[in-house]
């Protein structure tokens, strides 16, 4: 028996980008006579699926175009399992992420086999809604379905897969251990639909990047996304100016972003033209921008360097770069400044923060003394996490701490900054902003406001003998405790808390058919005397027995039952994942 997963023209390849998305991933055909199904009012609205499908293929910019256009289509067939899947996909993408929890398990449950990587969706839409423990065990679902089914195709899914259940183990302990930080989003028009993000404080004015932009408005190659511009708000005024439009020598179809004070005149900026980008420095000449020499100690021909930092003393800068010789693609590098006031060549900061995946991000406080980094690695819980590490005494940087809850969430956590005053700002993809990434800031207390203190008046005590006795009836059919009753104490049963928890069972199975066998043939062919449960899958009936925490357990029973042809599958609740001819792996 083979099972034949539904697919489009390509294999399904899931690149995961800078934004933590799923880029590459193949939208499912809607056939016209099963969206239609015989209702005439469903025909218009197929165009509409046409449509989406033509504007997902044009970049992640489009992706929430498409799903408006799903969506309105879904209102007239809400049944069709290849049209939730789409909505799924590219809620993934285009959010609200938690979203697509539910259309993808409305796809599967129309259809069980709509696509070999369903389990894989399942869990990322799980993991987005925080629910850490029902997001392993799709993850898992989807490495056994792989393993057992021998899908050469998808074995890229795999180590990821790996990598999402450590992110999940990693988020139920920093979701267990939060922190008592109030959050919320950065008041005024400063967060819009698009993407937000690099906050700054420089000279009491918040500058940020936005991807904000209309139709007409140039698009990045990359991902069709609006090119990035720079504005800034005032911390007293909550509207926005649009900084690009100040800058002389500026192009708008340019990636760019401020980064950093490098001094009194000048400051440090990002800029891509080509898909790489390095840093320049700007300053302002008779009151208005101007952009000015790339920072030639710094950017390579080779490599984008994305993003700079320096403290107040100006003798250190720290940057992020994809430069050969690192431990990942992208590392936090610095230079230092000597009593020449010449810069040093770019030094890697190390492997105690920089690993195998990608580091970004990175911010110094103003004093030095604690340094802030975006990071796909260590113990992140999802995409990017904030992590900060604080300066020894030899001046070297402390171990990464995970900011945890609520600062980093299961979606991508990004650009963290400080202003002198302690208070921060950073980026984040997390559900109830107002579209992609949006800024939030710390929540300041309330002041306290002082209660005008009230001398305590002493009550006279009344005569006993002027207080009426009251007389209270109790009801004869009120059940009465036994307050004398020995409380009962259960026993514990020790178990394997990650296998209950995920709800992994092994059976093992006695006899499969096409036709549904009576119970003379199915009792000759066991005669023990347990409990056989009879399901009926892909076409076939077939029955099982038991329901054992590990497979050595089932095994032991298959060679005892009494069945020659036994052997032992796997479950997952009533879902049938195959044959188990080895351990599953809890890991």
């Amino acid at each position: 028996m083979s099972m034949i997963w539904k697919s489009t023209t390509a294999i399904f390849l899931f690149v995961f980008l800078v934004s933590g998305n799923i880029i590459g991933q193949e939208l499912l055909s809607v056939k016209k006579s099963e969206f239609i199904d015989n209702v005439p009012d469903r025909r218009s609205e197929f165009a509409q699926v046409k449509e989406a499908g033509d504007l997902y293929q044009k970049g992640i910019g489009y992706v929430a175009q498409s799903l408006n256009l799903f969506l309105n289509a879904h209102k007239l067939n809400n049944y069709n399992p290849e049209l939730n899947y789409n909505i799924g996909v590219c809620y993934l993408i285009a959010g609200p992420k938690e979203e697509a929890l539910s259309y993808l398990l409305a796809a599967q449950t129309e259809d069980a086999e709509i696509s070999a990587d369903i389990h894989f969706l399942i869990g990322l839409a799980y993991k987005y809604q925080n629910n850490f423990s029902d997001a392993i065990i799709h993850f898992k679902m989807n490495k056994e379905v792989i393993q057992q089914k021998k899908y050469k195709e998808h074995q890229e899914l795999l180590p990821i897969s790996d990598k999402h259940i450590q992110e999940c183990r990693n988020g139920r302990d920093l979701l267990e251990n939060s922190i008592d930080i109030n959050l919320k989003l950065v008041e005024g028009n400063v967060n819009s639909e698009f993407d937000e993000f690099n906050p700054q404080i420089i000279d009491s004015s918040l500058f940020f990047s936005s991807r904000r932009g209309v139709e007409k408005d140039s698009r990045s190659p990359e991902d069709q996304k609006f090119f990035e511009k720079l504005f800034k708000s005032s911390t007293n005024n909550l509207s926005i100016k649009e900084v690009n439009k100040e800058i002389n020598n500026w192009s708008e179809n340019v990636n760019s972003t401020l980064l950093a004070k490098f001094d009194k005149e000048h400051f440090v900026f990002y800029s891509s033209d080509s898909g790489l980008g390095d840093l320049f420095f700007a300053e302002k000449v008779k009151g208005k921008w101007q952009l000015g020499k790339a920072i030639k100690f710094i950017n390579e021909k080779d490599s984008r360097e994305s993003s700079a930092s320096l403290p107040l003393s100006g003798d250190e800068i720290y940057f992020v770069s994809n430069r050969k010789g690192g431990f990942g693609d992208c590392d936090i590098y610095y230079c230092k400044k000597d009593l020449h006031s010449k810069w040093s060549k770019p030094i890697n900061i190390g492997g105690d923060i920089n690993t195998e995946f990608d580091e970004g991000d990175v911010f110094v406080s103003a004093d030095g003394s604690k340094l802030f980094f975006s990071s796909k690695g260590h113990n992140s819980m999802g995409g990017y996490d904030i992590f900060q590490s604080d300066r020894l005494q030899d001046g070297s940087w402390g171990s990464p701490q995970n900011m945890g809850f609520p600062i980093n969430s299961a979606t991508n956590d990004i650009t963290y900054s400080e202003d002198e005053n302690g208070n921060f700002y950073f980026a984040s993809e997390r559900s109830g902003g107002k579209g992609g990434f949006d800024i939030y800031c710390n929540k300041q207390p309330e002041p306290v406001v002082k209660e005008e203190v009230v001398a305590e008046v002493e009550e006279p005590e009344i005569p006993a003998e002027l207080i009426p006795e009251v007389k209270i009836d109790v009801p004869l059919s009120l059940p009465l405790a036994n307050l004398n009753s020995e409380t009962v104490v259960l026993p514990e049963t020790p178990v394997k808390q990650e296998l209950v928890e995920e709800d992994f069972v092994y059976r093992v199975q006695i006899a499969a058919s096409r036709k549904e066998m009576n119970p003379n043939d199915l009792f000759s062919r066991y005669k023990g005397g347990d409990v056989i449960d009879h399901l009926f899958v892909e076409n076939w009936h077939k029955y099982t027995i038991g329901g054992f925490l590990t497979f050595k357990e089932a095994a032991q029973y298959r060679d005892a039952c009494g069945v020659k042809d036994a052997f032992v599958v796997l479950f997952k609740g009533g879902y049938r994942l195959g044959i188990a001819r080895r351990p599953f792996e809890a890991n």
